[in-house]
């Protein structure tokens, strides 16, 4: 993953955590730091894959 592609990422995580910051209401709050962590999880781990389980 390019060092553009993690700065946008980043970038996100931050504007979500403003926006969840900004509501009042509850469900927008949630989704909006779902978001966050999803985009900021992406910033730091990047193209690595996560191990698979076998079964």
């Amino acid at each position: 993953m390019s060092d553009w592609d993690k700065s946008y990422f980043a970038s996100r995580a931050a504007e979500e955590a403003e926006l969840a910051l900004a509501t009042d209401d509850p469900s927008a709050q949630d989704a909006h730091r779902r978001l966050q962590r999803a985009y900021l999880e992406r910033a730091l781990v990047g193209d690595r894959v996560p191990d698979q389980r076998v079964e």
